[in-house]
């Protein structure tokens, strides 16, 4: 693996930083290029949604990671900001993120399912990439297996999935499946809400190969959150659907 891309004296490079600003630098790109056809008001309103998107997506991604080890990083405090380390929860900047935008979208009076359709996408491109990050950072270890393509991670001598690998790549086909289904979308929030049925699933599935406690009836706390998300999302897809009055799948 690859913690550092490199550092030249006191200046790191972290190889997870890195993959999570690429990321959001191409998906800026490709938003940039397709904002008028998606009827985006401006490409500086692009900006401003990831912006707002990003850096409270992070705060909220860290917050809950920082809550669910907070003993450990009561012994050690300054270690809350060593982010470039890794340890975020994926759902929590989802909530945050979700609310921060909202609030904006809400004060520059833009429909919030037409933006939410807009990005989701792009979430799940750049959550691709940040996964890789995850990788070569040596963090959100799979279990241990011993199937032809495993991994053995530096200071480990026991292999495993790698399951950061999996979900980048699970992530890159619901980016794809996505784009291709926004031109045909048949009401606002459509994409979004295929966006967090998509990913629930992906991340239930990604749970069982990667290391993690169960809390109830067998799941991790990210498996019943994804559960409750496809649930939410089913009801929202349902509820959409009628009141557009089309059927689309």
């Amino acid at each position: 693996m690859m913690p550092e891309v490199f550092h030249f004296g006191p200046l790191h490079l972290y190889s997870f930083g890195f993959c999570v600003a690429f990321g959001v630098l191409v998906c800026l790109g490709l938003m940039s290029r397709s904002a008028m056809k998606a009827g985006m008001p401006s490409s500086e309103f692009v900006f401003d949604m990831v912006f707002i998107t990003v850096i409270a997506g992070f705060l909220g991604a860290r917050v809950f990671y920082i809550l669910e080890n907070l003993s450990w990083y009561l012994k050690s405090p300054l270690r809350m900001l060593a982010i470039w380390e890794g340890g975020l929860i994926f759902y929590g900047g989802v909530w945050v993120s979700f609310a921060a935008l909202v609030f904006y979208l809400r004060r520059r009076h833009f429909s919030v399912w037409d933006a939410l359709d807009f990005l989701a996408p792009y979430i799940a491109l750049a959550h691709a990439f940040g996964r890789v990050g995850c990788f070569l950072n040596g963090c959100c270890l799979g279990k241990y297996c011993n199937l032809p393509w495993v991994v053995i991670f530096p200071g480990e001598t026991i292999a495993r999935h790698p399951a950061q690998l999996y979900e980048a790549g699970l992530n890159v086909l619901l980016f794809t499946f996505l784009v291709k289904k926004y031109d045909r979308k048949h009401f606002p929030g459509q994409i979004a809400i295929l966006y967090f049925s998509g990913y629930s699933v992906i991340r239930f599935f990604i749970e069982t190969v990667r290391e993690g406690t169960p809390i109830l009836f067998g799941l991790t706390h990210n498996q019943i959150s994804s559960v409750l998300l496809l649930a939410a999302a089913i009801f929202l897809y349902s509820n959409r659907k009628r009141a557009s009055g089309k059927v689309s799948l």
